[in-house]
């Protein structure tokens, strides 16, 4: 486990999201500079590639969090076992490179996604998101009673926007997928809207969640699993819009800090349910 024991309640999301702000802001520009040199790759035994990038940009993100004293959780660090993560209030849940295929390929959109999940007594929620990307010098953040917000991440001083998707969506609708996504359109969007009335493209990591959030697509569909690393901040982003990532199959909205800390497919729509 990263991290120290748990501070006492009460407990501050608006101060807890600006320090978790600066350390982003600090691991972003370290990942535009290393996008700049040679990058080192390794694979896991998975065959998924891991950066010098990725390691770099963790190492910012754990020792930044760590004075908050809440545990982390990020795709590049250990695994704390389930029954022990169960019994904390809060935990942070980071991939420190979402996108690392993009940004080996220098592939607009990949992205630093930091979660913070809490636990109301009977399943964990995502209350504050960070989505932070890189070479759009663009960083999307809001959590719980306090909406959601975009700004550039190079200048910390400049007044954040507020981002609604108020405006009634009109066909046809765009479905926002991953580069190897391999579900049919049909498989992505039935039950939510007229698959004849939908246009898909593939785009790059949580910029997906964030773009759908800002109401400049319609749809994020995953038809296979995700890890909860890869969702937790956009859908963080979501629910500070009174909206949720929902699981495809069952419609209802995700839970974290599962036992394998994967996520099945998943839909994020700003869209009514077709009848």
């Amino acid at each position: 486990m990263d991290g120290a024991p748990l501070p006492e309640l009460p407990f501050d999301l608006q101060s807890t999201l600006d320090q978790a702000m600066g350390v982003v802001r600090t691991a972003a520009a370290e990942l535009a500079r290393l996008a700049e040199t040679e990058i080192e790759v390794e694979y896991k035994r998975d065959g998924s590639p891991v950066t010098n990038a990725d390691k770099a940009s963790h190492e910012i993100i754990s020792a930044g969090l760590a004075p908050l004293g809440i545990p982390i959780i990020s795709e590049e660090g250990g695994r704390t076992p389930h029954a022990e993560r169960q019994q904390w209030p809060r935990m942070w849940l980071v991939d420190p490179l979402d996108g690392t295929h993009s940004f080996i390929r220098m592939r607009s959109g990949y992205a630093i996604n930091v979660a913070l999940l809490e636990s109301n007594g009977h399943e964990w929620l995502p209350v504050l998101g960070i989505v932070a990307m890189p070479d759009l010098d663009t960083v999307y953040f809001g959590g719980r009673g306090l909406g959601t917000w975009k700004n550039r991440i190079s200048d910390a001083t400049r007044p954040p926007k507020a981002i609604r998707s108020d405006d009634d969506a009109t066909p046809p609708y765009h479905l926002l997928i991953s580069w190897n996504e391999g579900g049919t359109l049909n498989d992505l969007v039935a039950g939510t809207v007229d698959p004849t009335e939908v246009r898909m493209r593939p785009e790059s990591g949580a910029h997906k969640f964030c773009l759908v959030a800002e109401g400049k697509a319609d749809i994020h569909a995953r038809s296979t699993g995700y890890f909860e690393w890869d969702c937790a901040a956009g859908d963080a982003l979501f629910r500070a819009q009174g909206l949720a990532v929902c699981d495809i199959v069952t419609g209802r909205p995700l839970t974290y800090n599962g036992p394998t800390l994967r996520v099945g497919g998943l839909i994020a729509t700003r869209l009514p349910k077709a009848d």
